[in-house]
């Protein structure tokens, strides 16, 4: 489903990914972790060309995303395709980006109307569906302004499934959550893995990880360090880095539950 290939990006002198090589099966779930600045977020912003990459090259289903190697050289793929590429990948973000001036309903619904050209009335049932799956029927006519942050996420994970992706894309989807809000958005994403939805999670989620994740990837200044199953990763890491990173993450989690 998605293939990256030696992947560079630089932010001025600061070299963020370094040849990432990464790919990803459809129906499977990955989760990517790390510490910050180790680069998780710009992949993850490169699969859907967020961030224009510096080499390499990021392919969805064969198809080049943003740039396409040709004759050794990055050319820029034309903007159509790539707005083609976009609409298949679902993407959600720390913040929840819902046009406050728009109920609900209307957040959910512009996409597939605008961009898919779907009906006034398919769409609304599109969205009436998806605001079912998530448990917020009845803020269909509510604005965002009067919801909860977790509210605000699912309704955003709403808004990103009624594009109908083929790929969701997860950035830190709780990091901005009071605590006690984060469990309502971690069932919804275990609700669509359990469909069979293909996603890429950056998160610090390490209960999600352990029980949703069918591959863990470990990044650590610009590469991958280590990847595999789960119960591999967590109980048996080979890499000394890795070994910091999850030791310094459970005692901060035990810490915060202590506390």
């Amino acid at each position: 489903m998605i293939k990256i290939s030696n992947v560079h990006k630089t932010f001025g002198t600061n070299h963020v990914l370094r040849g990432v090589n990464l790919e990803v099966r459809q129906g499977e779930v990955v989760v990517i972790l790390g510490p910050s600045g180790s680069g998780k977020s710009t992949l993850l912003r490169c699969i859907n060309y967020l961030e224009a990459f510096d080499q390499g090259q990021v392919l969805i289903e064969g198809k080049p995303v943003g740039k396409m190697i040709m004759n050794d050289q990055l050319k820029e793929i034309p903007q159509k395709e790539l707005n083609a590429l976009r609409q298949e990948v679902g993407m959600v973000f720390q913040s929840f980006n819902l046009f406050p001036h728009k109920s609900v309903l209307q957040n959910i619904t512009m996409a597939p109307e605008t961009l898919r050209g779907m009906s006034k009335e398919d769409a609304r049932k599109l969205a009436s569906d998806l605001l079912r799956k998530v448990g917020l029927e009845e803020k269909a006519d509510s604005r965002p302004s009067s919801l909860s942050g977790g509210q605000k996420q699912r309704v955003a994970i709403a808004r990103a499934l009624a594009m109908k992706p083929k790929v969701m894309l997860f950035d830190e989807p709780t990091s901005a959550l009071d605590p006690e809000k984060v469990g309502e958005v971690l069932q919804v994403m275990r609700n669509l893995a359990v469909e069979g939805m293909t996603m890429v999670v950056v998160t610090h989620e390490m209960s999600f990880a352990q029980e949703v994740a069918d591959r863990v990837v470990i990044m650590d200044e610009g590469i991958i360090i280590e990847e595999g199953p789960p119960g591999k990763i967590f109980k048996e890491p080979t890499q000394a880095r890795t070994k910091l990173f999850l030791s310094q993450i459970l005692n901060k989690n035990a810490g915060a539950v202590t506390m």
